[in-house]
Formats: structure tokens, C-alpha cells, sequence
């Protein structure tokens, strides 16, 4: 009877450990769904030319004073995107040096094979100005659309070819 019993606890667990799905309703998706849903304005920014865009370590310079700077830990994805030449720093928070650790995508939120939303955090540390500095991060919201893509392009081909078409400040995380 022990064995039995145990055989269906071991069966049991994993279905309830793996088998939880994420909800669009709640957790990460549920602040970003709000903003697509109610703040929602599509724009066209304009993207940095290749011969403007220079990879030195982990920091990534835009033109001439401009840069975007990635830590180790950084996904490929992350690395991607600012190496694209679609995001500029000063779009996001009016300065000309952004560091990010990490991009996460909302996969659950793109409407189609064509839009890709993405959600990150900036910690503001080290400002000259010590009431710009926060504990808490900020987040922010991106969306690229590439015209061309179906469901069978990589991501470096979604990219290449992407527009960035909505930055959207969401707020302070506690």
C-alpha cells in the first residue's frame, strides 16, 4: 500500500510543479497588459544606422555620446536588442548612458508573429544628482514590429529588421 501511495505522490507532484502555467491576468503580464491595453500609442522612433553602432565589451555607443551597457548575466536577447540600434537612452529617461541588466519578452501579450513586447528595469545608482537615485527600480515597456516576420523567424532576423514602436514608462516597482 506504501508503495502505491508513493508512486502516486511521485506522479502527483511534478504535474503540479511543472504543469503551472503563466497568466496574463496576473503576476509579470498583469502591469504590462494595463499599459497595452489603456496607454497604447503606436510610434515610429527612428533607428541608429550600423555604421553608428559599436560593441566594446559589454557596452554597446550609439553615434557619438550615446550608449546602452549590458552586464554578464545579460540574456541573448537583451544583447540583441541593444546591439540593434533601436533603442536610444535618451527616449527612454532623457539620459545619454543607459545600463540594463536584462530584457524579458511578454511573449503571452504579442498580438501576432509580427509584434514583440518586451518589459525592463532600470536601477538609477550613482547619479551626480542624489535625488535621482532609487532604491526601487523603474520599468518600462518596449514593442518592436517587423512587417516581414512570420512565425518562423529568429529572433537576430525579427530584429534586424524590426522598428521600435512604443517605449512606455510603467512605473516603480516596490
Amino acid at each position: 500500500m506504501k508503495t502505491v501511495i508513493l508512486k502516486i505522490i511521485l506522479i502527483i507532484i511534478p504535474v503540479f510543479i511543472f504543469g503551472q502555467a503563466e497568466n496574463i491576468d496576473s503576476g509579470k503580464y498583469y502591469p504590462a497588459k494595463e499599459i497595452f491595453e489603456t496607454k497604447y500609442e503606436k510610434e515610429h522612433y527612428p533607428k541608429f544606422l550600423k555604421s553608428q553602432i559599436k560593441t566594446v565589451g559589454n557596452k554597446v555607443i550609439l553615434g557619438e555620446m550615446k550608449s546602452l551597457e549590458f552586464n554578464d548575466q545579460s540574456n541573448e536577447k537583451t544583447k540583441i536588442i541593444l546591439k540593434s540600434g533601436l533603442l536610444d537612452p535618451y527616449w527612454i529617461n532623457g539620459s545619454y548612458h543607459l545600463k540594463i541588466g536584462w530584457i524579458d519578452e511578454l511573449t503571452l501579450l504579442n498580438p501576432n508573429s509580427q509584434t514583440k513586447r518586451f518589459k525592463f528595469w532600470i536601477f538609477y545608482t550613482g547619479h551626480k544628482n542624489p535625488l535621482l537615485n532609487s532604491v526601487n527600480p523603474h520599468e518600462y515597456y518596449l514593442e518592436f514590429y517587423n512587417a516581414k516576420a512570420t512565425e518562423n523567424t529568429t529572433f537576430i532576423n525579427f530584429m534586424e529588421n524590426a522598428h521600435l514602436t512604443l517605449i512606455k514608462y510603467g512605473g516603480i516597482i516596490l
